[in-house]
């Protein structure tokens, strides 16, 4: 069952085929159904009963932005599926769930298969709402940071894994004035907006306007991605 994502781009609300999704693997149908009914309205979602039929779903589509994953499933324990898709979908913001909390097995999932959260069966549902929401701002955070670092080493023609940091200024420079370089760096170093501006020599609320404008220039949806693009260019 597919809902319609709560939250949206700055650049506008997505169309449901263009929306980000979760995917939700778990052998047991009553969770499945669960699930499906409580989130359905806040997350686009597709379920699994198995990590064959999750990697079978993984096949046909887009990558998911997150993915929910059971350790206890017997055909395919979840920290093998966290791994496959560490290299199918390297993106994707994965979230393990288990039966029981053991602290060796949250250190290997975490090691291996990178995952973001680790969450103990019987989950409440306002706590699952709120990782699978931090999930999704994580996602659409890292989307933006990958998209400016990608169009930075295309203009300058880079090639590599990692981006120089004098390459990543550079491609600021050309898409920020002076004074908003200026600012980044504030916002970078931390502080509200009324502790910032009299370190600017302007007003909290023009603090303000400026972040709203380095955001849609750099076409950014949180300010988190503020703080780490200044700290890879370098700027703090």
């Amino acid at each position: 069952m597919t809902g319609v994502l709560s939250s949206h781009s700055r650049n506008g609300r997505p169309s449901p085929d263009e929306a980000p999704w979760i995917l939700f693997v778990d052998d047991d149908p009553l969770l499945l159904r669960s699930v499906q009914r409580t989130v359905y309205r806040q997350f686009k979602m597709r379920t699994a009963a198995s990590g064959m039929e999750a990697l079978e779903l993984l096949a046909i589509s887009t990558p998911p932005a997150v993915a929910v994953i059971d350790q206890g499933m017997p055909e395919m324990p979840g920290i093998e599926l966290l791994c496959r898709m560490r290299a199918i979908a390297p993106d994707t913001v994965r979230v393990m769930l288990t039966g029981q909390a053991d602290l060796a097995l949250a250190i290997q999932a975490v090691n291996q298969g990178q995952v973001f959260r680790f969450l103990t069966k019987p989950v409440d549902i306002h706590t699952l709402n709120g990782v699978l929401t931090e999930a999704m701002r994580v996602y659409v955070q890292r989307e933006d940071e990958n998209r400016l670092l990608a169009e930075a080493m295309a203009e300058h023609q880079t090639e590599g894994v990692e981006i120089e940091p004098s390459t990543l200024m550079r491609h600021l420079q050309s898409k920020l004035t002076g004074r908003e370089l200026e600012v980044l760096r504030c916002l970078a170093q931390g502080g509200t907006s009324k502790e910032l501006g009299p370190r600017l020599g302007i007003s909290p609320r023009t603090v303000d306007v400026h972040r709203s404008h380095l955001l849609e220039k750099l076409g950014f949806n949180h300010a988190t991605s503020l703080v780490h693009i200044a700290i890879k260019a370098g700027l703090i």
